[in-house]
């Protein structure tokens, strides 16, 4: 049930998840069984940038309601004490079975991170700090949903050791935050930034989503007025895709789900890029806009191709050429770790082809505003892009949806908005 319009076109990632790659028909499963042992064990092989140090995610699957959009690994219950320790319990004997390396970034992603409390996500702060040696100036991620916490709630999360808060506000439309499932009103919204604000957070980004049924141009400026009101330092704007076993993909099967037209979605987005550089957020990725020197530097490490480990369940990683990821329940999970140890955690793997990788690190790369750097890219994959991609680059680059800047391959503002048929061009 996917968008096959705008959202396909912006090769867009749905609310609150991180920017992965798919991993494709090639992935290998431990024979389907929840907690079955991995097939190989991580490997080591060299990354695409030597040195690089390591992003680490965890993954909060807590969350107190599914939202009609979602389609995440979740566990839909607001966790006990027990509930949390359990998992608790769980990723960190995961962090500590895996094999270190210095990390640089730490992203807390959900779920519903704020859920978990303060000092257990100290516990794990510490933990990338002592097992991965985390340095004390690093970028520490927290989702947050902006009706979790009080001005205590989020001065404990910054003594926890976040330094960035991620808000997924995704409306200004009390109606709309309603028909999304969303707990919280645009009043919590400013209520959060304001609280976050105060309680020493100089890093806060905003999740909006685009799209939504019944979107008109009026309505959406309620949302972009919001943004300039509340003036944080970093949005990411996610066009809607309905796709999975959610309450949106049910109505579209029923025929009851009324999507916008792709040209008011496209026109909105291009409205949407003029009034954040008019606030100072440009865009230096298509889905993210920020202020200078506030761009998330832990997603960077997905559109640059440089290693991470994921932790928790459903949590991906990727280090040299080989991907794997982990039991995708709260069950599942914990079991597989509590009766197999860490390893069981792994639910498959894939080892990328030299030719995979590469194409993978052209899609991500030509997320990015300032594009792929030919030159770097053919000392680090021997891949002469322009020899190798010029029959089927020459569409786009006559659509005007490719451009060369010196040594540099990039979209256009118009191939921004025609992405996919740009990739085409590398498969």
């Amino acid at each position: 049930m996917r968008r096959s319009g705008i959202a396909a076109r912006l090769h867009c990632v749905e609310p609150r998840q991180r920017v992965l790659p798919t991993l494709g028909p090639h992935s290998r499963t431990a024979a389907g069984v929840p907690g079955g042992a991995p097939l190989a064990p991580p490997g080591s092989m060299t990354t695409a940038t030597p040195g690089a140090g390591l992003g680490l995610y965890v993954h909060v699957p807590f969350c107190e309601a599914k939202c009609a959009y979602c389609h995440f690994a979740i566990d839909p219950r607001r966790p006990d004490e027990a509930r949390q320790e359990r998992y608790l319990r769980a990723v960190v004997a995961e962090m500590e079975a895996a094999e270190s390396g210095r990390a640089d970034t730490l992203y807390f992603g959900g779920g519903t991170p704020s859920l978990l409390a303060a000092s257990r996500l100290a516990r794990l702060v510490g933990l990338a700090r002592s097992r991965f040696f985390l340095p004390d100036g690093a970028e520490v991620t927290l989702e947050a949903n902006p009706a979790d916490l009080d001005l205590a709630g989020y001065r404990a999360l910054r003594q926890a050791g976040s330094t960035r808060l991620s808000l997924g506000v995704q409306s200004f439309d009390d109606a709309v935050l309603g028909e999304m499932g969303r707990r919280h009103s645009a009043a919590d919204a400013f209520r959060a930034v304001e609280h976050a604000r105060t309680a020493g957070f100089a890093s806060v980004s905003l999740d909006l989503i685009l799209g939504w049924p019944g979107e008109t141009g009026p309505r959406w400026e309620r949302s972009l007025d919001g943004v300039a009101a509340l003036g944080p330092d970093h949005v990411s704007l996610y066009v809607l895709e309905v796709e999975g076993r959610t309450l949106l993909a049910h109505r579209a099967r029923a025929g009851t789900l009324a999507l916008p037209e792709d040209d008011l979605v496209a026109d909105l987005y291009r409205r949407t890029a003029e009034a954040l550089s008019a606030l100072g957020l440009e865009r230096y990725e298509i889905s993210n806009f920020a202020r200078p020197g506030f761009e998330s530097r832990h997603n960077a490490k997905y559109w640059a191709d440089l290693p991470f480990l994921g932790f928790g369940m459903s949590a991906h990683s990727y280090r040299g050429r080989r991907r794997w990821w982990n039991v995708d329940s709260y069950g599942g999970y914990c079991r597989a770790i509590e009766e197999q140890g860490a390893p069981a955690a792994v639910a498959g793997f894939r080892v990328l082809s030299p030719r995979e990788r590469s194409q993978e690190a052209l899609f991500t790369g030509l997320r990015r505003r300032d594009g792929v750097d030919l030159d770097t890219f053919r000392g680090v994959y021997g891949v002469d892009v322009l020899g190798e991609y010029g029959d089927s680059l020459a569409a786009p680059f006559a659509a005007g949806l490719l451009e060369t800047r010196g040594t540099w391959l990039r979209l256009t503002e118009r191939g921004v908005l025609l992405s996919n048929e740009v990739f085409q061009a590398f498969v």
